[in-house]
């Protein structure tokens, strides 16, 4: 009698931990309270069902898209609520910029900004600047307009077509005890004066060391490309990212990012200037809970590795990243690699017949340590972003290319040309073939189109300035990126550029390369998405990805191509917290 009761008692337990257990394990899969978000049109990019009146939300990530109606299934068996204050708005996939430097936009929001263009950044405008007494006017305005507390001035935007010519002597006339800064419109060349240079040199800089590299005159104080990147920056980093400064820099750019709808960026250049201190200003202003921004790192390999002063060193450390991933900064396998020379300032390299004044192009990395470096992280399986912008640097990138599939095939390389400046149709046939991707900067035919045309390349290749519209009739996978501060960060006016190819002048050029309405639209989305190897989780709003939203005040399928530039970008959903813009965020 005792033992039935005693195993009668042992069965009643052992059910009563079965079933906590089985409530355990269900409570775990619920999704918990969903929130619906009702919207007057939601665009998903997702072709089976391209567009919804409701979201389903489910923690960070979409449960259902469609109606209310279609939504029931999951509404009728959880908890929920319904969200109507997008009602009259329109959901788009939170945007996206395969191409942004977080560091060099905290360093530009640091400066005083003297373009050849006009620019307006969450309504603070930025007049242009053309012709060289306007410059050194608007130079030396700023310079005792500056903070007189900051250890150094800095100004950005330099670009001699529309400037004239420049040297550290006209600095030093300037002032010859504060040490000023000029970065060229490209930050890939840089002027300093006379205190800066000591300011250099005390750091540690070895002015003999390099007193014959072919990218520093040293005349001039004039640093560029590799002579800038390798040899002057590093001295510069501990003031460039000092926290103070450095800081608010980064969180106006994440302000600036939500106010044009952007949820995800990639960092092209993660550690080209100092991995310690970029990665922990990442740390402190992108991966905090309040974030709307995402960060995909693609670390600067070839700097890595000088850094360290060992390749193998700089694959270590890329190879540990993927284990310290967050939900902010992400990293994937895509490591990012430098050809030719800045669009901007005519450095890249051309093929006959060259620049029209018989000026040559340059190299950051030189052919053969670039195949070298390419072929150990193509054999290593990484994704491979090439920053390339002629003809001539592009052909050195797919010969390499060539290379590298014949010694080791691989089906889903992904090898991706970065900016795609200038280039025929043939390297677009070309990139097809490849198998390769265009990560492209339309921006530039829009602002250098006209100028181009009248120096350096001529109309007719000023004309075939990032030729789009041929790489996707070879269904070659294209992103829309501004390379910030290079473009605006500002997804829909990209989208413009690509599918208008209008210029400043109001000029079209070679309407043959320009995107479609939707292929515009796809290459900020689910096409950049793709770019960046997280088409699984971003670029379409569809069951099982994260819920980002760009929220916005028409449709841009309705508005057409001249009305994107028109849009309003009320803010956005991140992960399924909403993020209104910030409609008064700090001027520089």
């Amino acid at each position: 009698m005792q033992r039935s009761l005693n195993l009668a008692r042992k069965v009643a337990v052992f059910a009563l931990l079965a079933l906590a257990g089985a409530i355990h394990v269900t409570a775990q899969e619920q999704p918990g309270a969903i929130t619906v978000f009702v919207a007057k049109k939601i665009i998903t990019m997702d072709p089976t069902r391209p567009t919804a009146t409701a979201v389903a939300i489910g923690g960070r990530k979409i449960l259902s898209v469609g109606s209310l109606a279609d939504l029931q299934p999951w509404l009728k068996v959880h908890p929920h609520k319904i969200d109507t204050r997008f009602k009259d708005k329109v959901l788009m996939p939170g945007f996206i910029d395969p191409h942004l430097h977080p560091l060099l936009g905290a360093i530009a929001f640091q400066t005083v900004w003297i373009t050849p263009e006009p620019w307006n950044v969450m309504g603070q405008k930025t007049p242009a600047t053309l012709g060289h007494e306007a410059y050194l006017k608007a130079l030396r305005t700023a310079f005792a307009a500056r903070r007189k507390d900051a250890p150094i001035f800095m100004t950005w935007g330099f670009s001699a077509d529309s400037h004239g010519e420049f040297s550290g002597e006209l600095l030093d006339s300037i002032s010859k005890e504060v040490p000023i800064l000029v970065l060229q419109r490209s930050m890939h060349e840089i002027y300093i004066n006379t205190p800066m240079l000591a300011y250099l040199k005390a750091k540690g800089l070895d002015a003999d060391k390099f007193k014959d590299h072919p990218q520093i005159d040293w005349q001039k104080n004039h640093f560029w490309e590799d002579g800038m990147f390798s040899v002057a920056l590093p001295y510069m980093a501990g003031i460039l990212l000092d926290p103070a400064a450095a800081d608010p820099g980064y969180l106006k750019t994440r302000d600036y990012l939500n106010y044009n709808g952007i949820t995800t960026v990639a960092d092209m250049n993660t550690g080209g200037t100092d991995w310690a201190l970029e990665t922990s200003a990442l740390k402190r202003t992108i991966d905090t809970p309040d974030s709307p921004v995402r960060v995909r790192l693609t670390p600067d390999v070839y700097k890595l590795g000088a850094a360290l002063k060992s390749p193998e060193a700089a694959m270590k450390l890329v190879g540990d990243l993927k284990a310290q991933n967050t939900r902010h900064l992400i990293f994937n396998n895509g490591i990012k690699l430098f050809a030719d020379g800045a669009m901007f300032s005519q450095a890249m390299q051309l093929n006959e017949p060259g620049y029209i004044d018989g000026h040559k192009g340059e190299w950051i990395t030189q052919p053969g340590p670039f195949e070298d470096v390419a072929r150990s992280y193509w054999n290593a399986g990484y994704q491979i972003h090439v920053h390339t912008n002629g003809d001539g640097g592009a052909r050195m990138v797919l010969d390499t290319l060539q290379k590298l599939l014949d010694e080791k095939y691989r089906a889903d390389h992904r090898f991706t040309i970065e900016h795609y400046g200038y280039a025929d149709d043939g390297t677009s046939r070309r990139i097809a073939k490849l198998g390769a991707q265009v990560s492209a900067n339309p921006f530039y035919v829009h602002d250098l189109g006209d100028r181009y045309a009248a120096s350096g390349l001529g109309t007719d290749r000023a004309a075939r300035i990032a030729p789009l519209g041929g790489l996707v009739k070879r269904s070659v996978p294209v992103g829309l990126h501004s390379d910030f501060p290079m473009a605006p960060a500002e997804p829909l006016f990209l989208a413009w550029t690509a599918a208008s190819r209008e210029t400043m002048a109001g000029k079209v050029f070679a309407p043959s390369e320009r995107l479609t309405l939707d292929q515009a639209i796809r290459a900020i989305t689910i096409d950049a998405a793709y770019m960046i190897g997280m088409e699984n989780e971003l670029g379409s709003i569809e069951a099982g990805k994260l819920a980002d939203f760009a929220i916005l005040d028409k449709d841009p399928y309705e508005v057409g191509v001249k009305g994107l530039r028109a849009i309003k970008v009320w803010g956005t959903v991140f992960e399924g917290k909403v993020h209104p813009a910030r409609r008064n965020a700090p001027g520089r």
